[in-house]
This record gives C-alpha cells, structure tokens and sequence, in this order.
C-alpha cells in the first residue's frame, strides 16, 4: 500500500478483478432469470418481479458499494468523489428526464420525457378549443345524428359484424406507396381501451374524461363530436393497464348498448345519448370486479342484451330486455375473465359461447344454461382469457362438425376444439393443442384452412389441419386485425398500421402508415373504406385506397 493509501501493484489487480466478476456475476443471474423463467417475454419480465428480493438485495449492496467508495476505498480522494459524482448525477439526469407512462403489453416499461403532455392535459385542451362559438353552431345545424339508418358498411360493435373481425364487402388497393390512405381527422380522446362502433356516418366509442366515464358520439368522417353521455364512474387502473372503459358500444336498432369498467350497463338513445336505462350488472363492484375491470363488450341476442359479469353465483352471464332493462335470465357460476360473449349456430343450436376465468363455455342462447365447458385457466387467478374464440365455420371453412380455435399468452398456446352432442349437452373434445400461437391480447383471423394471429407480438400463420405453423415472422406487438377483404389491417401496438398479405407462404407486408404514436391496445374499426383507430389518448380517421 501506497504512503497516500491507495492500493499499489497486486492489491489493485486483485481489487479490479473482484470488481469484474461482481458485475460478471450480476450479467449471469439477470440472463438466467430472463432465460430460464420461460419463452414469453411477459413470463420473463413476471418472473424478474417475483425476483425483486434480488433487487432488493442489489439496491442494499450498491448502497454498500457507495459507503464503501466514499469512506474506506483507498483510492486517491479525487476518484472517490468523482465515482461517486458521476453515479449520483447519472441517477438524477435519468429520473429528471424521464417518467414512466406505462407498460407495452409484454411488461416492459415505457419511459417518455418528463415535460411530455400527459394525455388528460392534451384531451381538456381539445375540449377546451371545439367549445369555440363555430363548433357549436355546427352541432346545430348540421343533420340530426340517426344510428337507426343502418348500411351495408357498419361495424355496429366490437370486431364488427357477427364479432369476426372480417369486413368481406371491400377491395382495398395493395399499393400504399403509390396511393398511400389519406388522414381525415383527428385529435385526443379521453383514456380507455374501447375501439369505435360505426353506424351510417357515426361512430361511438367509450372514454375516460376526468371522473366520469363517457359514452361519445363522433361524425365518421369529420371527427366532430355530435353526444357525449357521462356516468360518475372512473376503473383506476394502474400504470401497467390504464383507467377508463375497456368495453366496445354495440349500436342496435338506433340505440347504444355500453359496459363499464365498474360494470354500469348502459342503454342509450342513439340520437341524444339520453338514457333509456341503466342496470349495475355488479352488485358490489368494489368487491366483484375483475383485477383489470370490465371487459366483455354488450352482445344482442334476440330481444335481450347479455353481458358476462362472471365472479357472482349464478351470474357468470346475464340477459336484459332491450326495452326496458329488466332481468330476463342469469345463469353459470364461472368466474369472469376478458374476453366478449359470442352468439354462434353450433351443429343447430344457437349457442352463447364465452371464453372466461374458468375456461370455454358453452350457454343455450334462449335460457342461458350452460350446456359445456372446456376447461382453460391462464394465469392461475388472474385468469387472463382476452382472445375471442374462433368458430371455423363462421369464416367460410367446411367442417363435418363444429370447431372452435381459443388461444392465450402466457405460455398456454391455442386449441383446436371439435363440439359433439351429447344428449341436450355440447361435448367438447380437443383434437389438437399447439405452443406455436399464444395470442395474449389480440384476435385470431381464419383465412383459407390458415389461422392468422400475433404469438406474443409476432406474426404467425398456423395450419387448422394440425396445428402446424407454417411461418413466424414480423414484430408487431399485442395489436390487432381485420380481414377486410382478401387482405389483413393490422394494428400495431407501437399505433402504426400495416397492411398484410395473408398467405402460407411467408409474411408478406404491402404497406404501413403511422397512425397513432403511442401504445395501441384498441381494436380498430372498418366502414366499408374509412379506417377509425384510437388509443387512450388519440384518435384518428383515414380514407383507404380501394382497388382499381
């Protein structure tokens, strides 16, 4: 040791190569825990939390690591205070540059500049500016809004009609380069995870403004708001999955049909956004709500309205009468989940099927009894099932019997399920079971005996005979699609749009535009050539070239 008492000749070396293999150590457990913790990239990160008492026990050694720096490393005083300098001031740049906003659908953070307009501040700005003494004389003469003049290009509700995510009555241009979609509108709209329905020239979607949740009403291809119904209800969410509403309105016969976060159905006049009636479909929201809040878009079947609150005894899903709201049928036990109640003809029978907490069930359309279920839990009691189940023969395919496709992240993959009579019950048998496809958020497009679908963010294209997959390319988030016509528009979760060819053969990407700039979760909405996208903070319209 040096007069001065700093470290000379081999007590440097040794003190250097201690240092070298602490953080050679540190780099080794951070890739077994991302490694070993599973194939998703959610998993992994989960797996990072459940490790906090690892960062726990990191954090107290860097503190450590300081005290020792500063007050027993025998380097010369000059080093110690630079060291310790340069790691306090990098803490501080960061954490003065930066805050967190949220995380990407795989859990990873995203961090934006700390002077970054937060998205409520942009949206009561804009309201703000509309309130101006033209936009309310433009609310006033224009045309009364009429969401009972229906055409053959709406999107009435969540992935559109029949819930396929499929507009067949469009031929889109595969040539954006050269005739590239032309924006038509757009601005901020309140938080949420609720997509667009559209009727006429309307579309209505569901917003978090301040402390009530909002059901509004847009003209189609001017952005301009017509309605804007609010409920003193606010789901706060946290910085992982938001606040505001995560339901899609069904538009029917004129009227709204909305669920809240909090699980306040709504019907509304179509014209006005007036009530007509209201029913809290959760008797005790505090108590009974899911961990990320009401989901499950209104389903029309016949004259009632079903919903699938899950999580109360003999609730798992509830039919209202359209007129006037009353209870006509509640029925199954099953805990809720995410996923929308889906009305499908199964061999015959008109079938409510839905994907909640404990797996695939099956209801009669008429009583609501449950005639089957496939069992499917995904992630223990969070119970995570989001994907729509898929009915094969709704998308044109030739099966001797019924089949059905579900899928979740997680690690849990998809299955193809064949649907047999048994007696006045549904038996469903599983025929395959792939790894291949985990659709975590996103909907799954069926397309010439193929599966199209996002396997945690990547694209995937699955063969329906076996399972098989055919190809895995294209990073585009926990997004979401439409086949509109022979071509998929696919939503990315970074907000771009792409426009993708889908084919066995290979991913095959035709176009793209940047419609949003921020994380998409929201499902995007077609009317007949007019592209309405949001996510919890803006919203926008575009006109897309059409075939020539």
């Amino acid at each position: 040791m040096a007069p001065d008492g700093s470290f000379t000749g081999g007590q440097a070396a040794r003190g250097t190569r201690r240092r070298v293999l602490a953080v050679a150590a540190a780099v080794v457990l951070g890739i077994l825990i991302w490694f070993l913790a599973g194939t998703e990239p959610g998993q992994r990160v989960l797996a990072a939390v459940d490790a906090l008492v690892w960062v726990a026990l990191g954090c107290l050694a860097g503190l450590a690591l300081v005290v020792w720096v500063a007050f027993f490393w025998r380097a010369r005083r000059w080093i110690r205070l630079a060291c310790l300098g340069l790691a306090g001031a990098s803490i501080a740049a960061f954490f003065g540059l930066f805050r967190l906003e949220s995380f990407t659908g795989s859990l990873v953070p995203i961090f934006v500049w700390r002077w970054s307009p937060r998205a409520e501040d942009d949206l009561q700005q804009y309201l703000a500016e509309r309130e101006g003494p033209f936009d309310r004389f433009v609310r006033q003469v224009t045309a009364p809004v009429d969401l009972a003049e229906t055409t053959d290009h709406d999107y009435p509700g969540f992935l559109g009609p029949k819930r396929l995510g499929v507009v067949a009555n469009v031929r889109l241009s595969r040539d954006w380069a050269r005739r590239p979609p032309r924006e038509l509108w757009r601005h901020p709209v309140g938080a949420g995870w609720s997509a667009f329905a559209v009727v006429g020239q309307f579309a209505v979607t569901q917003e978090q403004r301040g402390p009530e949740e909002s059901v509004v009403c847009y003209e189609l291809r001017s952005g301009v708001e017509r309605w804007a119904h609010g409920d003193p209800a606010c789901f706060g969410g946290t910085w992982m999955h938001g606040v505001g509403p995560r339901a899609t309105p069904t538009i029917h016969n004129g009227r709204v049909y909305t669920m809240g976060a909090t699980g306040l159905l709504n019907c509304l006049d179509g014209r006005t956004g007036q009530v007509v009636w209201q029913q809290a479909v959760l008797r005790d929201p505090a108590r009974q709500n899911l961990r990320w809040g009401m989901a499950g878009s209104p389903l029309i079947v016949g004259n009632t309205v079903v919903v699938s609150p899950g999580a109360n005894a003999g609730r798992a899903l509830v039919a209202y009468d359209l007129e006037d709201g009353h209870e006509v049928w509640a029925a199954g036990d099953d805990p809720g989940a995410y996923a929308s109640p889906l009305l499908a003809n199964l061999g015959g029978t008109d079938v409510i099927l839905v994907f909640n907490g404990a797996g695939l069930a099956f209801h009669d359309a008429a009583s609501g009894k449950r005639l089957a279920l496939f069992p499917w839990v995904t992630q223990g009691d969070d119970r995570v099932n989001i994907a729509q189940p898929v009915v094969l023969a709704d998308y044109g395919m030739a099966v001797r019997t019924p089949q059905v496709l579900i899928t979740s992240g997680y690690g849990e993959g998809c299955s193809l399920l064949e649907i047999e009579r048994s007696g006045n019950l549904l038996a469903p048998r599983e025929l395959w079971h792939s790894s291949r496809l985990r659709s975590k958020l996103s909907n799954v497009i069926v397309c010439g005996g193929y599966a199209y679908g996002l396997d945690e963010g990547v694209m995937v294209c699955l063969d329906l005979r076996d399972g098989g997959r055919q190809w895995k390319s294209g990073r585009y988030g926990h997004g979401q699609l439409i086949l509109a016509g022979d071509l998929l528009l696919v939503q990315c979760e970074s907000g771009a749009v792409a426009l993708v060819e889908p084919s066995p053969e290979g991913l095959r990407e035709l176009g793209r535009i940047p419609a949003l700039s921020s994380k998409t979760w929201n499902h995007a909405a077609l009317a007949g050539n007019v592209l309405v996208v949001r996510s919890d903070r803006m919203a926008a319209a575009y006109e897309l070239p059409l075939a020539e």
